[in-house]
């Protein structure tokens, strides 16, 4: 049976993306080398074979940034025709630390919902507009502090 499926059942690539609130409700944006049309995005990338879509989400925001984050749940998912791929959009909470940029990035900025760079691809307007206005967004920016 596995070797039917994996002969079988066609494949889909699979791109995973965090919407990263600080304490202040500010989201990272992050500016990416390989994004030429809208360069500005959120942390993310492609899931590797045997990864799950949460692990890739933190992997890339460590990749990208030198940052980790408290995950939340996912706040978007959709079909993207360019490239044809599945986009998975977490929300989470960006841990501080000293940001280190990975050589695909030109540079970072934490901005509010309402400010956010443009042009923006849709997939990461719809992926901030949800993670913005997910039920329980409160509850997971809290820090430990605030409780």
């Amino acid at each position: 049976m596995a070797a039917a499926v994996r002969l079988l059942v066609p494949r889909q690539r699979v791109g995973v993306g965090l919407v990263g609130f600080d304490e202040r409700g500010r989201i990272l944006m992050l500016n990416h080398v390989y994004h030429p049309t809208a360069p500005w995005g959120i942390p993310g990338g492609w899931l590797n074979r045997a990864e799950s879509p949460s692990e890739c989400a933190l992997r890339e925001l460590d990749e990208e940034t030198g940052l980790m984050a408290e995950l939340g749940p996912v706040v978007h998912v959709s079909y993207e025709k360019t490239p044809p791929h599945l986009g998975i959009a977490y929300a989470g909470r960006i841990i501080p630390g000293q940001m280190k940029l990975s050589s695909e990035i030109l540079e970072a900025a934490w901005c509010a919902p309402d400010e956010l760079p443009e042009p923006l691809l849709p997939f990461v307007q719809n992926a901030i507009s949800a993670a913005v206005n997910y039920p329980f967004s409160d509850m997971y920016l809290l820090s430990s502090t605030d409780e």
